[in-house]
């Protein structure tokens, strides 16, 4: 599924842009029985897809990494946002398939170890937040608990300590940027074995 998008990596590098790719990581809830029943993807994610696919379209960056696994049942989370890409408009070349993360530090950390074997230096992270940014909004982090405030300040939400622990290391520089919208710049450190591979049970 990764055959186009790698044919145009070349392609991708050289298009204009205000990041060189986008981040869309997966979502499904530890405890959602009626979402395991039904099946398919998740409304934040398919919400997060809408999103990405507006900014490939309007030239924001040439290329969507989806990232997410089997996490529950037998879909696969970067496939079903796959397809939610596709069925808005985005052609295949423009979406890398990354279809083994199963939380948020190993989305980033499988993320930027395609964007570092492709040499794409920065990256938005296209997730779930609220609409309009309240002022200081970092004061608040719990009563905005969506995940671009989590990955958008990520020392005073936990997510880098959560990084060091599960993985030994941080994944990157991280910094919200406007609603949706997490700027990300990837560690080398990503490409390094975890110290913990499976305390969070991920490949």
């Amino acid at each position: 599924m990764n055959e186009a998008a790698r044919a145009r990596m070349a392609d991708h590098r050289a298009a204009p842009r205000e990041v060189d790719c986008l981040i869309v990581p997966g979502y499904t809830p530890r405890l959602s029985p009626l979402h395991r029943l039904r099946g398919g993807l998740h409304a934040k994610a398919a919400a997060r897809c809408a999103v990405a696919a507006d900014d490939l379209l309007a030239g924001v960056a040439p290329l969507a990494i989806v990232s997410g696994g089997t996490v529950r049942g037998d879909e696969n989370e970067a496939v079903l946002m796959r397809e939610a890409l596709l069925g808005r408009g985005v052609a295949p070349e423009r979406i890398w398939l990354e279809p083994c993360a199963r939380h948020s530090t190993t989305n980033l950390r499988n993320a930027a170890r395609v964007m570092l074997a492709f040499e794409l230096r920065v990256a938005f992270v296209v997730t779930s937040d609220i609409p309009s940014p309240p002022p200081l909004r970092w004061l608040a982090l719990h009563r905005y608990p969506e995940q671009a405030n989590y990955f958008g300040h990520p020392r005073l939400s936990s997510f880098d300590a959560r990084c060091r622990r599960t993985l030994g290391y941080t994944v990157g520089a991280l910094v919200w940027v406007r609603p949706f919208h997490v700027r990300f710049v990837p560690s080398r450190a990503c490409l390094c074995e975890s110290r913990h591979p499976s305390d969070e049970g991920d490949p």
